[in-house]
């Protein structure tokens, strides 16, 4: 039997333990349409456009996590629109990832997006506080810890791929423009995904609003936020 023939018949979970996953390569999804076996990699990079775009749209999401993947599917939505002056980049293997896309790059604007947790651990199976709420931040309402910036990057390694994470370890490490903005929608189920057909109703009714936003934020870079 074949190399390619024994990692056909792993599932995508025991295909990435075994580092067998390209970081391009497509994989089953979990009721969103299909989930990227990149997800799972250790290569930051772009799902569309190039380092030379002036705007860069990042999702967050855990791939098998419900509505968690709210950040896989916006990434891969507007990859496919292929808007221009726009790189898109899904950083769901980890939060470093999120700072080696933003520095290879040299980025006017970056957008933030995917599901924030609310009043509670993830993977809990417990909705956020107002699940389908849509919330539109700054990189400035996350300030770094200080002292405490090596235990992000600690829980980095342990795969706690969340918002605050990503924009935290990025500011920490290479910096983020001031036109930086987090779009996030709080999730209503967090738990394993392979059994759910669509995202729960209050985040499937807030996607288009969401995804719209953002489309409509991918416009020509506005004067820095600073000025």
């Amino acid at each position: 039997m074949t190399e390619e023939e024994r990692t056909a018949q792993l599932t995508p979970q025991e295909a990435a333990e075994r580092g067998l996953l390209g970081a391009t390569q497509v994989v089953p999804g979990s009721g969103h349409g299909i989930s990227k076996g990149r997800s799972y990699g250790a290569e930051p990079g772009l799902i569309s456009g190039d380092n030379s775009a002036s705007q860069l749209l990042i999702g967050v999401g855990y791939p098998y996590l419900s509505d968690l993947a709210v950040g896989n599917v916006i990434a891969d939505d507007i990859a496919a629109m292929d808007l221009d002056d726009v790189a898109v980049a899904d950083v769901s293997h980890t939060p470093v990832a999120a700072a080696q896309t933003v520095a290879e790059g040299s980025y006017e604007r970056v957008i933030i997006t995917g599901a924030e947790k609310i009043g509670d651990g993830l993977n809990t199976g417990t909705p956020s506080e107002d699940p389908g709420t849509i919330h539109r931040r700054t990189a400035a309402d996350y300030p770094v810890p200080g002292e405490r910036i090596v235990d992000r990057i600690a829980e980095c390694a342990m795969g706690s791929n969340t918002i605050e994470n990503v924009v935290i370890v990025t500011k920490a490490i290479c910096g983020l423009p001031a036109d930086t903005q987090v779009l996030t929608i709080e999730p209503e189920y967090d738990s394993w995904g392979f059994d759910i057909e669509e995202f729960s109703d209050p985040v499937a009714a807030a996607m288009s609003e969401l995804t719209d936003e953002i489309v409509d934020l991918l416009g020509p870079a506005s004067v820095s936020l600073s000025e």
